[in-house]
Formats: structure tokens, C-alpha cells, sequence
């Protein structure tokens, strides 16, 4: 899952927003470092991680779009289930997309020096851009892998993935369907 999904399954707590947030690039043992709360948070998004990549309805999506997008398949997954999220946000969540959007925003502001030196450099962007609210449409979707197409080291093609989101729309909605009341109660067990 990408940044959204990981931030609703926050439940509004700030530590595990932030935790969420930093997780990617805290490596190992060094989620130590952080106080018990973002710890909290950190372990939580390795969990929703590895729930995520071993699922066999995520693989089921992976499937569908691995020929076009090889090594980056899981990345391009985790943000069309984003899409699908966000553009349909009322149904998973009890707020708006926009203010949720603001109040994590809020919340990450509030704890920047929480972050590391790239999660800082990430919200920024994020914040700036509204990454979340923009989740909800395909050129916000375009834009969010194009940024990634960017910084990765490999040649990839994810700046035209979005047009695998269109012609797998109705199979990828299905699978993100089936798949995201699962991941949620598997984090409220965990």
C-alpha cells in the first residue's frame, strides 16, 4: 500500500502517522532509536508491507500488469490501490478525503523533526502537490509515477502506468475490493 493507505490504517494517532511515514527509510534495527509510539508506527507499516506483498488477491493484481512494468510491478500496485482508495474515500473513511489530506499534512508539520532528511524532502513535496487529494485521479496518478519513474535507478515505465490503471480498471477494483477489509482487520490484530 501506498501513503494513503498507510495513513488511514493510522487511525488518526499521530505516532503511528509519523512512524508510517519514516518507516521506508528506517532500516532494521534502527526503528530503535525512535520513542515507543513511533516505533509503533514503523513496525506497523513493515506489517501492512509484508501483509500486502504476500497476499494472493495483490498477486493476483501484480499478475495483470507484471509483462508491463517487471521489477517496479509491486510499487505501481501499491499506488493504483491508492487510487482506488481515495476515489472512493467516503465508503473507507468517516472524513473527506481533502480534510484528511489536511490534517495528516498537519500532523507530519507538527513532527518534522521526526523525519528523516528524505521523508522530510518527501513531505514537502507531498504537502506542496497534495499527493493524497490528488490520488483520486488518474493525472494525479500519472504525476505520482512519473515522480517515481524519476528517482528510481533502473529504467522503468512507470510515467505510462496509468494506462494499465484504465484498461485493468474493472479487475483492479475488484481485486483492491476484495483485498483492503482484509488488510484492515488484519492491522486491528495486529
Amino acid at each position: 500500500m501506498n501513503y494513503l493507505a498507510h495513513f488511514l490504517l493510522s487511525k488518526q494517532n499521530e505516532a503511528l502517522i509519523v512512524g508510517n511515514f519514516i518507516a521506508d527509510d528506517v532500516k532494521g534495527n534502527q526503528y530503535k532509536k525512535y520513542p515507543e509510539a513511533i516505533q509503533q508506527g514503523i513496525l506497523m507499516h513493515r506489517e501492512i508491507d509484508t501483509f500486502t506483498d504476500n497476499h494472493p488477491i495483490v498477486e493476483n493484481s501484480k499478475n495483470l500488469i507484471r509483462k508491463f512494468q517487471r521489477k517496479y510491478t509491486p510499487v505501481v500496485i501499491d499506488v493504483f490501490y491508492d487510487y482506488f482508495l481515495a476515489s472512493n474515500f467516503n465508503y473507507y473513511s468517516p472524513f473527506e478525503l481533502k480534510e484528511f489530506s489536511l490534517k495528516t499534512y498537519s500532523i507530519l508539520n507538527k513532527n518534522i523533526d521526526l523525519l528523516t532528511p528524505k521523508t522530510n524532502f518527501i513531505f514537502h513535496h507531498m504537502s506542496k502537490n497534495d499527493w493524497l487529494y490528488n490520488y483520486a485521479s488518474i493525472e494525479g496518478i500519472q504525476r505520482t509515477l512519473t515522480g517515481l519513474s524519476r528517482r528510481t535507478t533502473f529504467e522503468n515505465d512507470m510515467q505510462v502506468a496509468h494506462h494499465l490503471l484504465l484498461e485493468f480498471k474493472s479487475e483492479l477494483k475488484t481485486d483492491f475490493e476484495q483485498f483492503y477489509p482484509e488488510l484492515k482487520q488484519h492491522v486491528r490484530n495486529i
